[in-house]
């Protein structure tokens, strides 16, 4: 006991003064993507014959960066601004269908196709962002509204033929739009490729909203989130901001439905613009921490393997997984309010 509690108290200590130094964010950022992009390996070490790859596989992980990824551009409007989106399924959709319907019926590239599934999405955002922001639809009714517009999306998805209907797209084979096995053609035979290609997509999204969140657009779009009132009232142009700002993550979670297109065999309308995915997206940066760079990520990293834990583990009665990690879920919210980022502090609380 008196060796946890003093290897408690120096890891406390290391972690303390780590927060004070001048480059603490950089080096946290350092150690935190080294640890990541070491995980795939991490995974397969055995130690007193346990691993964690008895919990955790490389398709799990993949997953888990997928939604850290799509939560980190959810950030960047709902964490920033407060505008509570349940809607973006709608972009994560469009980048999914953008970038197959490209590549299979026009043998177009699927990173450009992807560029053009995140132009789309920022077409749709500055639409949806109009009209919400126009009429200042603020609170539940601004998720309500998202939510109609991502529904709205799966069912135009379904009703169009030329979309592939309900039965959606199945993934193309390389030879099928003339291109390679590779990095170019967005392809792999294997999935370790696959990881290190989400975990590059996270990088940039979390160095472009760490970029954000220190510049002079990031404190508007705090003081938006704060009071937007006050914030018109001392010359901040609300509007043009939040219409920045849903733009920049509709682009961004378009590349995650890219990703996830190019990663399973096939989309329909129901698994990439359905209630399941809204959720999916925010969970993450709501559980780890909402509004906080590093919150989307460890929030992913907690929530899917602790779903797939469950659902692997708690099979004694059908759906009991879900409400077991549904409890578990509302227990988190409860008892850390700010996130799992914030259990530091939390503990320091319950000590004092």
């Amino acid at each position: 006991m008196a060796d946890s509690t003093s290897t408690e108290t120096d890891v406390g200590g290391v972690l303390t003064r780590l927060d004070e130094h001048e480059y603490s964010a950089y080096i946290k950022a350092v150690l935190g993507f080294g640890l990541l992009a070491a995980l795939p390996y991490l995974i397969e070490i055995e130690m007193a014959g346990l691993s964690l790859g008895s919990v955790l596989t490389l398709k799990i992980l993949i997953v888990t960066l997928v939604f850290a990824f799509s939560s980190q551009a959810w950030n960047l409007i709902s964490g920033f601004t407060g505008y509570f989106s349940f809607g973006h399924a709608a972009f994560f959709g469009i980048g999914a269908y953008a970038t197959q319907k490209l590549a299979i019926d026009f043998g177009i590239n699927p990173w450009f196709g992807m560029l053009v599934g995140g132009g789309v999405a920022v077409l749709l955002a500055l639409l949806i962002g109009f009209l919400n922001f126009r009429y200042e639809l603020k609170g539940h009714y601004f998720a309500l509204a998202t939510f109609a517009f991502a529904m709205l999306m799966g069912v135009v998805v379904r009703n169009t033929k030329e979309l592939g209907g309900a039965i959606g797209y199945y993934r193309p084979f390389p030879r099928d739009y003339g291109a390679e096995y590779g990095l170019a053609a967005f392809q792999f035979q294997s999935d370790l490729p696959y990881y290190y290609v989400i975990f590059g997509f996270l990088v940039i999204v979390t160095a472009v909203a760490y970029a954000l969140k220190e510049s002079q657009l990031g404190l508007y779009l705090f003081a938006i989130r704060e009071n937007e009132d006050a914030a018109a009232s001392v010359g901040i142009p609300t509007f043009r901001y939040k219409m920045l700002a849903i733009s920049l993550s509709a682009f961004f979670t378009a590349w995650a439905g890219a990703f996830w297109s190019m990663y399973f065999e096939i989309i329909r309308p129901e698994t990439v613009f359905g209630l399941s995915k809204n959720v999916e997206v925010l969970l993450p940066a709501v559980v780890g921490g909402l509004g906080t760079i590093p919150g989307a990520i460890i929030g992913a990293l907690f929530v899917f393997p602790l779903a797939e834990f469950f659902r692997a583990n708690v099979d004694q009665i059908i759906g009991l997984d879900d409400v077991v990690y549904g409890v578990a879920l509302v227990l988190i919210a409860l008892v850390l309010p700010n996130g799992l980022i914030s259990i530091r502090k939390r503990i320091r609380e319950w000590r004092d």
